[in-house]
Formats: C-alpha cells, sequence, structure tokens
C-alpha cells in the first residue's frame, strides 16, 4: 500500500508542476494570440492530460503477460519481472495525473464557461 500512496503524492506535485507549466505557456500564448487566459489554459491542460493518459495506458499495456511475452520473442531476452512492475507504477503515475489534470479542466469549464 505505501507504493500507492508514494504515487498518489507524486501524481499531485507533477499535476502542480503541469499547472505551473501550463500556466507559463498559457501567458506566451495570452502574448502572442488574441484569447482569453482561461481558454488557452484550459486547451493547454487538455492536451497534457491526453498525452499523460496515452503513456500511461502504453506504460499499462507494456506490463502485460501477452506483451512480455512477444516482447521476449522478439528481443530473445527474459523481461526482468521488477521491471514490469516499475512499469505498472509508472502507468499509475501518469495515468493518475492526467485525470486529475482533465478533471481540473472538466472543473474550469464549468466555472468560467
Amino acid at each position: 500500500m505505501h507504493k500507492y500512496l508514494e504515487v498518489a503524492v507524486s501524481s499531485v506535485w507533477e499535476a502542480v508542476i503541469f499547472n505551473v507549466v501550463g500556466a507559463i505557456v498559457a501567458l506566451a500564448v495570452l502574448i502572442i494570440f488574441p484569447v482569453s487566459l482561461g481558454d488557452s489554459f484550459g486547451f493547454i491542460i487538455l492536451v497534457m492530460s491526453t498525452g499523460l493518459l496515452l503513456v500511461g495506458g502504453a506504460l499499462g499495456l507494456a506490463g502485460q503477460a501477452s506483451t512480455r511475452k512477444i516482447a521476449e520473442m522478439l528481443t530473445r531476452k527474459k523481461v526482468d519481472p521488477s521491471s514490469v512492475e516499475t512499469s505498472d507504477l509508472k502507468a499509475a503515475l501518469y495515468a493518475l495525473t492526467g485525470i486529475m489534470l482533465f478533471a481540473e479542466g472538466a472543473v474550469m469549464s464549468l466555472i468560467l464557461g
């Protein structure tokens, strides 16, 4: 259970970092294009959350038994079980962060929309 708590805390910190980066990019977009800050920030958050969910899904697929067998056949090397567990934790981290950012974007659209 301790590992999952670490993943949750890491996801929160990662979401904070993505929000800071998103705010800086939104301010840069505001200078270049005549759009509102909320619209540009919401779009940036949506793109970031989609990317994180795709990466999390890909890493989650990498931990599946069938994918490991295909990798072993193609590379002719055994897959280390500890790397599978690390891959699963990374998948959970990215997916949880993506879900948090997506929910944040949804709440922003309800408040600002």
